[in-house]
């Protein structure tokens, strides 16, 4: 106490330093506190919202008119694009048996004639993948008709194929469709042998996949412009997936060195050999440049061309896109 008295300036000054230390201490240790339990309500509510959006819904009034309605405004959506689809794409025209036959031999003609002015080559026995029909008929008016729209479908396919540059088709291949093959009836029987799910069976019943393999003998540009224009509806009126596609180079191996050649040098004519010398140009105060230097390299690799397989699924949308969401699944 006498030294308080004695020092009362520096007694203050400590005496206002330690208190500053408590309040200090207090208020770090109320805001600790107040962070840990900020922190623990934040994991607290993020475990709930988790465990929300993983439980099922709960099977009140409510929540099932909920559903309902959102239900049928997804079933209203995807109908008006299954109706939009089946608009977009070009409509199967009856035909006749014969009628197709002589479709056929027209537009074999008329391709073999195009790819001629358009420089590509065709395979020798090229029919568009319908060999069997060159000197058959369909076996119904109903398979004329899918193999005329599948027949436009080809063509548009080789006509893409000379618009983009291909040098030539090696191989042209087409799937069977179920009709030819009397599978039409059967399909629905197989699929529930086989326990099938019922969203394929669905997925079945919306479109029907018609695969087509070619192999391109092509360069990188034109393979590039290919699988652009393939998804261009404007250019493509047939939806297309290119569902696989391989590409190697035309040679496999590097030339050898007695497959590059320089091309050759003509010496200048001095004016001797027989023959008559060049006249001698006339003097002119015109700038000229300098004759271009011979040529000592050539390209060796980066110029051979592309062997490219492609297997394209031709995808046609059914009548019953535009309503199969508003039926109920199988066994529910």
């Amino acid at each position: 106490m006498d030294w308080i008295r004695e020092n009362k300036p520096l007694a203050a000054i400590l005496g206002v330093i330690l208190a500053g230390s408590l309040a200090l201490g207090y208020l770090l240790f109320d805001a600790w506190s107040n962070y840990a339990e900020t922190r623990d309500a934040y994991l607290s509510m993020g475990s709930q919202v988790a465990g929300l959006k993983g439980s099922r819904l709960a099977p009140t009034e409510d929540n099932v008119k909920a559903k309902q309605a959102l239900v049928e405004e997804y079933a209203v959506n995807v109908n008006r694009l299954g109706g939009a689809l089946l608009i977009l794409q070009p409509p199967v025209q009856p035909t006749k048996d014969i009628e197709f036959q002589a479709k056929l031999k027209t537009k074999i003609a008329e391709a073999r004639k195009a790819a001629t002015m358009s420089k590509m080559s065709l395979p020798p026995e090229f029919a568009f993948g319908f060999d069997d029909y060159t000197a058959g008929l369909p076996k119904s008016a109903a398979a004329a008709a899918e193999l005329a729209s599948f027949l436009d479908a080809m063509d548009e396919l080789v006509r893409l194929f000379m618009q983009c540059g291909v040098q030539s088709v090696d191989l042209l291949e087409r799937s069977k469709l179920a009709i030819e093959q009397d599978q039409a009836a059967s399909s629905p029987q197989r699929n529930s042998r086989t326990g099938v799910q019922p969203q394929q069976q669905m997925a079945s019943a919306i479109l029907e996949k018609r695969q087509i393999s070619v192999i391109l003998t092509l360069d990188q540009g034109p393979l590039q412009l290919l699988i652009s224009r393939l998804a261009n509806p404007s250019d493509m009126p047939f939806f297309t997936s290119l569902r696989l596609l391989r590409i190697e180079n035309e040679r496999q191996d590097g030339p050898l060195k007695s497959d590059v050649r320089l091309p050759e040098v003509v010496p200048p004519n001095p004016g001797g050999g027989g023959e008559a010398a060049a006249p001698a140009p006339a003097a002119s105060d015109e700038i000229k440049p300098p004759p271009p230097a011979t040529a000592d390299s050539v390209p060796v690799i980066g110029k051979e061309r592309l062997k490219v397989r492609m297997e394209i699924d031709l995808v046609k949308f059914l009548d019953a896109a535009k309503g199969v969401v508003a039926q109920p699944p199988v066994g529910r």
